[in-house]
């Protein structure tokens, strides 16, 4: 269900091979990062031994746009991660689909925000509060529903599917190009030129690239100063409902990426987990972790803390007995994307300043 497609690269000119070599420099860190550092840098840390309590990461900041007068260079003609040549000739009703968000606040960084049409629940921008979702239960693609947007341009991965839904609308004459993105902390900055390349803005991609890797740098040194002499044991938790849908996330979904940048230990990970495995009592037991990461929406909906406790096995953990969660935005959190380095200094507030700075 979470495991990523790992598929042969787009292939569109150089713009899949571009590096950060030679890239316009960026001098400016945006001011919301710079804030979260300073205070990271000023505050006082809490101690790790007797923290509790959930701590949620409401909203990010939008992304700021490299521009604000895109040209896409078009057409761009490209093989796409299923094989499939394209003609991206139109980027003027963009569909951005992926189980993640990242694809549409690469788009907004780009300077194409406003030729977004439609997306994922994942997506929850506030200023794309008035697109319209086109998928069912966050990972099923609803054809009818993209068709009837007459997009020009939809941009997908097989994180959502099913795979057959994307041939519908291929096989519809819409323009789709399925990507293969890697989703990691050290391919932020290709991920982002790939899309870039996709849409005919391969030196805004560059730009984007390299101010969202300079801002990732900057949140890891920042965290670093902080982070106590044991690292806290992670684990992350998948949950939706009370019933079944309920996993601890392992490496192959980034969870390491994620937890490692925090400054922590992911526990899942250093036992072997790699796919997403049902998150079982003795599972859980064994692994021990201090603190749960998870997704808003996913706490939310098994019921908050409380019925998070209910479930087996999460009370006997040390996370469970000091109610201590991380929770982080559904579409940030594995996003690995342009505002990665924002969501890295507001977990780290919370986690180690304990400050629940919510909306802030």
């Amino acid at each position: 269900m979470f495991k990523k497609a790992r598929i042969t690269a787009i292939a569109l000119g150089t713009a899949a091979m571009l590096t950060l070599t030679g890239c316009a420099s960026w001098d400016d860190t945006s001011a919301t990062n710079a804030a979260l550092q300073q205070e990271l840098q000023d505050g006082e840390t809490v101690d790790q031994a007797t923290a509790t309590g959930v701590a949620k990461i409401e909203n990010l900041a939008e992304v700021e746009p490299i521009t604000d007068s895109a040209s896409p260079a078009l057409p761009v003609e490209l093989t796409d991660a299923d094989g499939h040549d394209v003609v991206v000739e139109d980027v003027s009703r963009i569909v951005a689909l992926d189980l993640y968000g990242t694809y549409t606040k690469t788009l907004s960084g780009l300077g194409l925000g406003e030729n977004i049409i439609g997306r994922t629940v994942s997506s929850s921008e506030e200023s794309l509060k008035d697109v319209p979702s086109v998928t069912a239960g966050g990972h099923d693609i609803n054809v009818e529903a993209v068709l009837n947007l007459n997009p020009s341009l939809v941009i997908v991965d097989h994180s959502i599917g099913p795979a057959s839904a994307i041939d519908q609308i291929r096989a519809a004459g819409v323009p789709t190009v399925v990507m293969s993105p890697e989703r990691s902390i050290n391919t932020i900055g290709q991920d982002i030129m790939n899309v870039a390349g996709v849409v005919g803005l391969p030196e805004e991609g560059e730009k984007l690239a390299e101010r969202s890797e300079k801002e990732l740098s900057e949140a890891q040194e920042a965290i670093a100063g902080i982070i106590p002499e044991e690292p806290l044991r992670m684990a992350f938790l998948y949950a939706r409902g009370t019933g079944g849908v309920f996993y601890i996330l392992g490496s192959e979904d980034g969870t390491s990426d994620l937890i490692e940048s925090l400054g922590g230990v992911d526990v899942a990970t250093e036992s072997g987990v790699g796919a997403a495995s049902p998150a079982s009592a003795e599972a859980l037991v064994e692994l021990n972790p201090q603190v749960f990461v998870m997704m808003n929406a996913g706490l939310e909906s098994t019921g908050d803390i409380a019925g998070l406790l209910d479930r087996p096995g999460v009370a006997q953990t040390d996370a469970g007995k000091n109610q201590r969660v991380i929770s982080l935005p559904d579409g940030d959190s594995l996003a690995f994307g342009p505002q990665t380095g924002e969501m890295l200094l507001r977990a780290a507030k919370a986690l180690y300043l304990g400050e629940n700075e919510g909306n802030n």
